[in-house]
């Protein structure tokens, strides 16, 4: 186990990503299922940003910061990006957050994605989509959970990301009651959603349960159960996890 000690200078190994959550129970793990999920990378943990003066000058891979319960663009949280850029300003950032998703806007996305944070991650999401969602972000990908349009000009010293590798789900919108069909790629075929199955599917995506999808929606739960039940038989998958990271892999490499 790779646990920095205060002070201490630390051989950072060439593929390794660090965890930084001040809470020493998640923080570890979260670390002992990387390390399990992701056996090529050597996964390390610290308490605060301000033990990075270690790994100043080092390759690491990715960076995984727990901000808690903070807006992601709470002084507190833009301070630990800066010491993150100022010690790796390489290492792509993924931002753990118990932040409401409903009040992440895309002005705060912008900002945060300007400090070298590439994706964020929820605490209502299922553990597959966590691990996908820092497998993308390992990839050079990034992964937001709803829809945001980002400038040429987010990553200022890095190499823009490639909308081939932007995972950004278009969040739930009101309809009119028309229906219209979507085209979208799955399991080499092209597949037909409904607008209403690709609301739902995103909400899928963000791990949101039945019970929060049909709020958002304004449908009945046993509604719901059927549209996931037609997103399920069109992607080919025998769970609604399942679904969403088939709908995730093909919208990162569609045919």
């Amino acid at each position: 186990m790779a646990v920095l000690l205060s002070g201490e200078v630390l051989n950072v190994p060439q593929s390794s990503i660090i965890v930084i959550d001040p809470h020493a129970l998640s923080r570890s793990c979260l670390a002992r299922i990387l390390r399990s999920e992701l056996p090529d990378f050597t996964v390390l943990e610290i308490a605060a940003t301000d033990e990075l003066d270690a790994f100043i000058g080092k390759h690491v891979d990715l960076t995984v910061l727990n901000i808690e319960r903070r807006p992601l663009t709470d002084e507190p949280v833009l301070e630990n990006l800066a010491d993150l850029r100022q010690s790796l300003p390489e290492t792509p950032v993924v931002l753990l957050t118990q932040f409401e998703e409903s009040a992440i806007s895309d002005a705060m996305i912008s900002a945060v994605a300007r400090s070298g944070v590439r994706g964020y991650i929820t605490h209502a999401s299922p553990v597959e989509v966590v691990l996908a969602a820092l497998r993308l972000v390992l990839a050079g990908g990034v992964y937001f959970p709803r829809s945001v349009v980002l400038d040429d000009e987010t990553y200022p010293n890095w190499a823009t990301a490639s909308s081939e590798h932007m995972v950004s789900v278009p969040a739930p919108v009101t309809i009119n009651g028309e229906t219209s069909e979507v085209s979208f790629n799955a399991e080499a075929a092209n597949v037909a959603f409904t607008q209403r199955e690709r609301e739902v599917l995103a909400t899928l995506q963000r791990g949101l349960s039945n019970k929060i999808i049909a709020s958002e929606l304004n449908l009945s739960q046993n509604t719901i159960k059927v549209h996931i039940s037609h997103i399920m038989r069109k992607l080919n998958a025998t769970n609604r996890t399942e679904a969403a990271l088939v709908a995730q892999r093909n919208l990162l490499n569609p045919t």
